[in-house]
Order: C-alpha cells, then structure tokens, then sequence
C-alpha cells in the first residue's frame, strides 16, 4: 500500500490561551497573553481576537496599563498551511483600581 503525502499531514488539535500575571487583574497593570498551539506543521500566522474584531497578531499579546474597557473576550486564532483553529475564550475582567484619599 502507498501512501500519499497527504495522508502523513497532520493539523493544529487544539489552541490554548494563557494570561500572565494570572489572578485579579487591577486597572493600570500589564496583562501578556500567550497563544499555544501543537500544530504540525507548525503555526504560521496567530491572530488575536476581542469578541469577533480582530485586535494583533503574534504569538504573545500584551496590554500595558490595562482599563476596564479592556476587559472583554479574547481568542486566539493559529493558522498554519492546513487551515485554522480558534482557542475558546478567555474572559479578563479587569477591576478598577480604588484610590483612597486621607
């Protein structure tokens, strides 16, 4: 039996998305999100989605000095010669930062 060349390719299974520091996430802090995927063959293009707009591409997406309209969905799109796969969204929920004054 021969196979065809076809048949050895294999594609993205799954996309993740990790967000560093992880925990609350405070207005005015650094938020880096990270897109992984076990593609092969490997990723070409990552793409970086807040609910349907696209917002970057890359495989780290960072927001310094984050506010609340910040916060939202964001997704990740890998895309290699095969096609393309969506990881499931990360919700960031960004608290306001509480200023005290004396």
């Amino acid at each position: 039996m021969v196979l065809s060349a076809a048949s050895c390719l294999v594609w993205a299974n799954q996309v993740s998305v990790f967000i560093s520091p992880s925990g609350e996430i405070v207005e005015g802090s650094s938020v880096t999100l990270t897109c992984s995927s076990n593609a092969n063959p490997p990723e070409k293009i990552y793409t970086w989605f807040k609910r349907s707009a696209s917002i970057g591409e890359g495989k780290t997406y960072s927001i310094p000095n984050i506010r609340s309209e910040d916060s939202g969905e964001y997704t990740c799109q890998s895309q290699n010669d095969l096609g393309e796969r969506n990881s499931t969204a990360l919700q960031i929920n960004v608290l306001c930062k509480l200023l005290v004054i004396a």
